[in-house]
């Protein structure tokens, strides 16, 4: 039986726990004595559940609203992006710090970073939006970070919010690869970057860089509406922070290799490697698919564990997190004993995410050399090959239905953010494997649910 380390009292996986947790979990629970083979483990960083004390008052947010008002966004798209600032401010606290951007070729701080007190400067501003020229996308969001630098060091969090329509298509700096550049420096100085993609025209690989290496999150929607959800979603989670600055470190065996299969940052050996994780909320999971290489004649040494993972962060107000530390320690058994091993269903159903977010991006390609018909071939094979996967089913559906439209820029979005969403997102502790219903994903907090599609989520609007 897989032995592992968790907080003293803690009971794994079950929610209500007042401390964190580190939780091993492998496929299978022994390993195939004398013979080389592959073993997947699933690693669960958990958070513990917020208390009264810890959600009766937070640390001040410092947020800055960075808007597109080119041409393109004339309209609708401007009227529905300003109502989504709109959300996120009527959520801010007086004592949280807000400016707000606007940019087209040229960039204007409508409101500088300062206390959002009773929201009336921020609220006039965006009254006053109107559309302009081109996307200065960079010098927006520049300004946007720069409004935020002074403090951000004292801030439970500083982040800007970029929304476009569009491409980097003007002003000092327009190459996707430098922007993201700019957005790491901004997160090491302490302002991260969150993207939000409207629309059919806008950059998708350039969105997903920019919040990537800016340490932020990245949503899209069809149309601006679908963009309501994507902000109360980034807030509620900001609002639940519990930890930032979450590295799992990892050791095995000698001779045991092991490869990370999500594709978060990492840094280390190939045998010591140290993951950066996403920022973890109370109440959830973050998890990372592991894959150890056991060698033929592998026996492990006495009382040692197969894989140590330990984890540290920060809490908001930058005191260290202490994490208990977890090992795994497996016996060998026969061939034919291992293969009449039951798989554990959480770490089945999450290797399956993995292993369908890669075949969506080769799907995505497909579709880059319109070959329509390979598509539809591949689509039709995963969803046999995950028939008991009910979140993966329905993403898959959606892609199904966009194929079948030969919408090529839709489905080239829809196919990117599903395959990183399937692969990086936050999870409830208590997840179910078997069920996926929108009156169950309704009843977890938005940055936990599990959205069959990425860009269309104007069905379920916030209260205005």
């Amino acid at each position: 039986m897989p032995d592992h380390i968790s907080a003293p009292g803690s009971a794994a996986g079950i929610p209500g726990t007042a401390v964190p947790q580190v939780i091993l979990v492998p496929l299978k629970s022994a390993l195939i004595a004398g013979h080389a083979h592959t073993l997947p483990v699933l690693v669960r960083v958990q958070a513990p559940d917020a208390g009264p004390a810890r959600t009766s008052a937070r640390r001040p947010c410092h947020l800055s609203l960075v808007l597109d008002r080119s041409g393109s966004m004339s309209g609708q798209p401007l009227l529905e992006a300003v109502r989504c600032a709109r959300h996120m401010v009527d959520q801010l606290l007086p004592t949280d710090v807000a400016s707000l951007v606007v940019f087209d070729d040229r960039v204007r701080v409508l409101v500088p970073a300062q206390p959002v007190g009773d929201r009336q400067a921020l609220q006039r501003a965006l009254a006053g939006i109107h559309c302009g020229g081109s996307t200065d996308l960079h010098g927006g969001w520049d300004a946007g970070v720069q409004s935020l630098l002074p403090e951000a060091q004292s801030a439970a969090i500083a982040r800007a919010i970029v929304l476009t329509d569009g491409n980097a298509n003007c002003g000092e700096l327009t190459d996707p690869q430098r922007i993201a550049g700019h957005c790491a420096a901004a997160a090491a100085r302490g302002v991260t970057t969150s993207t939000y993609g409207l629309g059919r025209d806008f950059n998708e690989a350039l969105m997903v860089a920019m919040a990537r290496a800016g340490g932020g999150n990245h949503y899209y929607g069809d149309t601006a509406a679908d963009l309501f959800e994507p902000f109360a979603e980034e807030f509620d989670l900001i609002s639940h922070l519990y930890a930032r600055q979450v590295r799992l470190s990892l050791a095995t065996c000698p001779g045991v290799g092991v490869k990370m299969l999500n594709d978060y940052p990492v840094a280390g050996g190939a045998h010591t490697p140290v993951i950066t994780l996403p920022d973890l909320p109370f109440g959830a999971e973050a998890w990372v698919m592991l894959e150890l290489a056991i060698p033929a004649g592998f026996v492990p040494p006495p009382g040692a564990p197969l894989l140590r993972a330990d984890v540290t962060g920060v809490s908001l107000e930058r005191a260290p997190i202490a994490f208990p530390d977890a090992t795994l320690a497996l016996e060998g058994v026969p061939p034919q004993v291992w293969e009449a091993l039951a798989a554990d269903p959480l770490a089945r159903a999450r290797l399956a995410e993995v292993e369908a977010s890669r075949l969506i991006e080769h799907a995505r390609a497909l579709v880059d050399c319109g070959d329509w018909a390979a598509v539809r071939a591949l689509i039709e094979s995963a969803r046999r090959r995950f028939g008991d996967q009910p979140w993966v089913q329905g993403v898959l559906g959606q892609l199904e239905e966009i194929a079948g439209r030969r919408d090529e820029a839709h489905f080239g979005k829809e196919a990117m953010y599903s395959a990183l969403k399937m692969r990086s997102r936050l999870a409830a502790k208590d997840e179910a494997v078997e069920v996926f219903a929108m009156a169950h994903e309704a009843s977890v907090p938005r940055f936990l649910r599990r959205d069959a599609a990425q860009g269309r989520k104007s069905g379920r609007r916030p209260s205005q």
